[in-house]
């Protein structure tokens, strides 16, 4: 009876600790987080053929894409995925991750400040030539905006991101190099708890 009467003692206070320590004010309060974004973008691409002076493309193009994370009262870190929609290139697209610091100036709204890196892959086929050329650079940037809380489990997203690309392609001694891309996006940020 007495060993008994212990098991269930000792079952009962590890039980307890759990539960207490669960419900610690040292506990980070955390969520997950997937978001979709939209978006408008900006790109120069120059051209230099070793003969003539380079010329400088501006591109302005949309963006889609997709965002998984996860969130601290103060921190955020996110891996993407971003396709843009360009004329002249076969594809553009973008894998990254962007961890940023949110200062919370308000329960209604915060602002995020943050870097991000990723790899950058396009295929292009200039005008007047027949071979396509690819791109697959990667590139570090950094973001800012503004995340208004719709509600507990939803923030709608106003940023800016710049990616600075340096990448080049060189084919027949013509020379393609991109600069930065820069976006303004929004985003719709869904936030849940996994136990």
């Amino acid at each position: 009876m007495k060993n008994r009467l212990a098991k269930i003692t000792l079952a009962t206070l590890l039980t307890a600790s759990a539960l207490a320590a669960d419900s610690s004010d040292y506990r980070f309060h955390t969520s997950s987080l997937i978001g979709f974004e939209g978006g408008y973008s900006s790109m120069d691409v120059e051209r230099n053929n070793g003969i003539t002076a380079a010329t400088t493309q501006n591109h302005k193009f949309s963006h889609g894409g997709i965002k998984i994370g996860a969130q601290t009262e103060e921190y955020r870190l996110f891996l993407s995925g971003r396709y843009y929609v360009i004329d002249g290139f076969d594809y553009v697209s973008t894998m990254g991750a962007e961890f940023q610091y949110m200062i919370n100036f308000s329960s209604a709204a915060n602002i995020f400040l943050g870097v991000n890196t990723g790899l950058a892959s396009m295929k292009f086929t200039p005008t007047g030539e027949t071979t396509s050329r690819t791109v697959s650079d990667p590139y570090v940037g950094a973001d800012a905006g503004l995340n208004i809380h719709l509600g507990e489990s939803v923030d709608f997203e106003l940023g800016a991101r710049v990616l600075n690309l340096q990448a080049e392609n060189t084919k027949n001694s013509i020379v393609y190099k991109f600069d930065n891309l820069i976006s303004a996006y929004a985003s719709i940020i869904f936030k849940y708890q996994i136990d």
